[in-house]
């Protein structure tokens, strides 16, 4: 059965990004998000450049709350006097001028990606989190940009990339170090309704790890099992009513070393 074998990691923030001569050979690097601390056309010319030397025909990158520059309302509402108005389209065209090298940074939306060899996959993808600290790509606690905004998550998607994560109960992929609920309702509601085969995401450092949800059927709830961390995790097939949930973050609060990425094989039947 031809696979697609994704490599999947969020939150590395400058320093964080594993050295890409040490990670397995995948057809899709998947990040999302937090590439930077603060930004800055240096750091994100570095992850750009760590993105396009690992080995993947395609490294997609959503930004995140922390990647301040390539959200260009946050930058215009913060520009202060001797700030460049245009370096939201600036880091953004180093993005774009890797392409070659299969980097892409993509807005959020539905994207349908293909291969070289035509396998193909559908991916919605979202920087927004859950207005925090005044930091970039925030929306407010009224705001389902999910289910009713303007870029809804359709019904018919493989993967669900977001910077953050959704709260459900059963659910501990957005749970803090205080043991409160960091993540979004109205996101977990728009994955109940979707039910992709994977929702990947991170921003909550300590809650990195991996879950399956079972949809119930007949009246019963969702199921959440944990995921040990393989070489490989296997994405549920089509028709099998599961999701994987993934929350992907690197980085480790103090002087821990860093998780490692998760490596998927998703099965396209």
């Amino acid at each position: 059965m031809a696979t697609i074998r994704f490599l999947v990691l969020s939150d590395t923030h400058d320093s964080a990004f594993p050295d890409p001569s040490t990670l397995p050979t995948v057809d899709v690097v998947l990040h999302c998000g937090d590439l930077t601390q603060v930004g800055s056309m240096k750091r994100f010319g570095e992850a750009v450049e760590r993105l396009a030397a690992c080995d993947a025909e395609l490294k997609l990158a959503i930004p995140g709350n922390h990647d301040l520059e390539l959200d260009p309302e946050w930058w215009a509402k913060e520009l202060e006097d001797g700030d460049d108005p245009e370096l939201p389209q600036k880091a953004a065209a180093l993005f774009t001028a890797a392409g070659g090298q299969g980097v892409r940074l993509l807005e959020e939306g539905l994207h349908r990606i293909a291969l070289k060899d035509g396998r193909s996959f559908r991916i919605y993808a979202s920087p927004y989190t859950p207005e925090f600290n005044g930091y970039a790509f925030a929306y407010g606690p009224q705001e389902d940009r999910f289910n009713s905004g303007k870029n809804p998550i359709p019904d018919d998607v493989d993967v669900v990339m977001t910077h953050g994560p959704p709260t459900a109960p059963g659910c501990r992929l957005d749970v803090n170090f205080k043991s409160e609920r960091c993540g979004c309702p109205k996101l977990w509601e728009a994955i109940k309704r979707v039910q992709p085969r994977i929702h990947c995401f991170g921003h909550i450092h300590e809650a990195y790890g991996a879950q399956t949800a079972t949809w119930g059927g007949g009246g019963r709830g969702v199921v959440f099992d944990d995921v040990p961390h393989a070489e490989a995790v296997s994405v549920p097939s089509r028709g099998f009513g599961k999701t994987l949930l993934l929350n992907a973050a690197i980085m480790i609060h103090g002087d821990a070393k860093s998780n490692a990425p998760f490596v998927l094989e998703m099965p396209l039947a």
